[in-house]
């Protein structure tokens, strides 16, 4: 028979009157960071023997089921070898307790003198060790109701939170326990399912006790009437029946979970004394995501600018703000840094691999900082490297190359976008690029909490056009101050609004060549290439204006069906520009491709066949 704590047992042990419960110096030993010292002084402490019976139980009956290993026992690794041993022995007759909390008092120990875990081990222990008294149930339950643990690809985080759902379905003892594996979808979510499946069937004892359904990919544990099953967020047709649902959930892969999954679940468990939402993760590429949302409330939590109990907070990261050149000089180290299971499911050799193969291009390069580093992106299909684009920033003035050739390229708006026009020339072995930026009072007015709009005009990156409409006259203007400094001999322009602004252009300045550029992603692909060409190779030189900065972080890609790369503006209503990026693409183009040689094109435009 499968041992569950016994109530009565765990009354002893949890009551802080009683001998066995740890004294403030054990608890000491525990508490990571400025929410565990607050939880202290409200009333918490760690209990090593509970946490201790949860790892004593997973390593006990979940078993590993693939390769190799199969039928071995899942053994939470600290990072120590010494200390990564299974304790078999009966936790109340057997002294597996005794040994167990040895085992967790050394481990402490370990850690205090500076040696750096793996996470299998330090989340188990913390999340299901720390506890306090609960007026409401008059006795003690587990501190955290809440856990999000944020760690790289390669890391064991399925087949970990796989055995910690099977413990909170088998070996928490309560009765008729409800525990969902949430996902994503419904593939993410039964591949969670299938890993505690297969842990059952190789577990004699828990074969014995629970029930397993394929079709259904759920487990039930007879003794206490438990289920365990899978929940995907991607299913609209039971969302109404996700509302009333209650127990404890655990979720893969936070980044990509759906919001409204989350505000139907969110209330789950609050009649049950101990539930538990676990959510692990690696980093994503929607800064405007959930889980981005979530991490930043852990992060406050951790810090305690945000006051919570109840939440467990962990995250194995390189630093967020990594450049490429910090990366390159010592990869190894910021390996080591987010990898808690580095030397074990995480090599040198293969991490060394998967980063210069990925550093060859940008999107590999921009996927390897989110899978492998939990670097969070800043779009879904990033175009350019912060890196690199702030490496091409070089403060330059017009006046410094007077008569020099130079393309103009314009992207025009009307109310909701920037305006942006954009002068290049070549100089010096470099392609010299600067942009002028126009936005509305009303448009800044609006959003001015989302972004930097009022310093940047204050600075002079950034024109604010009174009202609610771009004019065009200060467009107008701008370029005619160019044109009495610069041999400007092509202005290279998106149709949109215009018209009037081009056939301006040619009755004023009749030496310009207008020259339409189509929007399409066969006529965008190559100058998009080539544009990336000299932001990675630092050809480009650009005024380093920080309203183009943000643009260009904003940056993303996407490809149309036949394969070509064009870019992605920002959904109507997103606050995010990228006006400016799409003029300096447009200019670049007509300063290298064309050559400065406007005679070829006629005044039509160019014909995309």
């Amino acid at each position: 028979m499968i041992r569950v704590p016994d109530p009565e047992r765990q009354t002893r042990y949890r009551d802080r009157e009683a001998t066995s419960v740890p004294d403030d110096a054990v608890t000491a030993a525990w508490i990571r960071n400025e929410s565990d010292r607050l939880a202290v002084e409200n009333g918490c402490w760690f209990d090593v023997a509970r946490g201790a019976f949860t790892v004593w139980w997973i390593e006990k009956y979940c078993k590993l089921y693939e390769g190799d290993w199969a039928g071995e026992p899942l053994i939470l690794r600290s990072g120590n070898d010494d200390l990564d041993q299974q304790i078999g022995d009966d936790w109340y007759s057997g002294g597996g307790r005794a040994l167990s909390i040895e085992r967790a008092s050394e481990y402490a120990e370990w850690v205090a003198a500076g040696d750096s875990p793996d996470w299998q081990f330090e989340c188990t222990m913390r999340i299901f060790g720390w506890a306090r008294d609960s007026e409401r149930w008059k006795r003690q339950i587990r501190r955290f109701n809440a856990a999000q643990v944020w760690v790289p690809k390669k890391q064991k985080k399925t087949p970990t939170e796989a055995a910690w759902g099977l413990y909170l379905t088998c070996g928490d003892g309560e009765q008729g326990g409800k525990v969902f594996a949430g996902a994503k979808d419904g593939l993410q979510a039964r591949l969670q399912m299938n890993h505690a499946i297969a842990m059952v069937d190789q577990s004699p004892e828990l074969a014995i006790e629970c029930k397993t359904n394929a079709n259904e990919s759920s487990i039930t544990h007879k003794p206490t009437r438990s289920k365990f099953a899978p929940m995907s967020s991607s299913n609209k047709q039971t969302e109404k029946s996700k509302e009333g649902l209650n127990g404890s959930m655990m979720i893969d892969e936070t980044h990509v979970v759906d919001r409204s999954f989350i505000r139907r679940i969110s209330r789950m468990g609050i009649s049950r004394s101990e539930p538990m939402r676990c959510e692990v993760s690696s980093a994503g590429n929607e800064p405007e995501s959930y889980g981005k949302e979530r991490q930043d409330l852990g992060r406050s939590v951790m810090a305690g600018a945000e006051p919570n109990d109840r939440m467990f907070v962990a995250i194995y990261e390189a630093p967020q703000t990594l450049t490429e050149n910090q990366l390159a000089e010592d990869p190894v180290k910021f390996g080591k840094m987010a990898n808690p299971a580095w030397g074990h499911t995480a090599h040198e050799e293969e991490f060394l691999d998967d980063y210069n193969e990925s550093r060859r291009t940008i999107s590999g390069f921009a996927d390897f900082l989110m899978y492998r580093l939990n670097i969070w992106q800043q779009v879904a299909n990033a175009w350019l490297t912060g890196a690199d684009w702030l490496a091409c920033g070089e403060t330059w003035h017009e006046s410094d190359y007077p008569k020099r050739e130079a393309s103009l390229g314009l992207d025009l708006s009307k109310t909701r976008d920037m305006s942006a026009l954009t002068v290049t020339l070549q100089a010096k072995g470099h392609i010299r690029q600067k942009t002028w930026l126009w936005v509305t009072e009303a448009y800044v007015r609006a959003n001015q909490d989302k972004a930097n709009f009022k310093q940047w005009a204050k600075d002079g990156y950034l024109a604010v056009i009174p009202g609610d409409t771009i004019k065009q006259v200060y467009i107008r203007d701008q370029l005619t101050e160019l044109a009495t400094i610069l041999k400007i001999r092509c202005l290279i322009f998106d149709k949109t609004y215009a018209q009037e602004f081009t056939e301006w252009c040619q009755e004023e300045h009749p030496q310009i060549e207008c020259v339409e550029f189509g929007q399409s992603s066969a006529m965008m692909e190559r100058p998009i290439d080539d544009f990336e060409s000299y932001v990675r190779d630092h050809t480009l030189r650009h005024d380093n204006n920080p309203c183009l900065n943000w643009q260009a972080g904003n940056c993303e890609i996407r490809e149309s069906h036949r394969g070509h790369r064009i870019l992605c503006k920002p959904k109507q209503g997103d606050f995010r520009k990228i006006d400016g990026m799409v003029s300096s693409v447009m200019s670049a183009w007509g300063a290298t491709a064309l050559g400065i040689k406007s005679s070829v094109y006629n005044r039509r435009g160019i014909l995309v066949i």
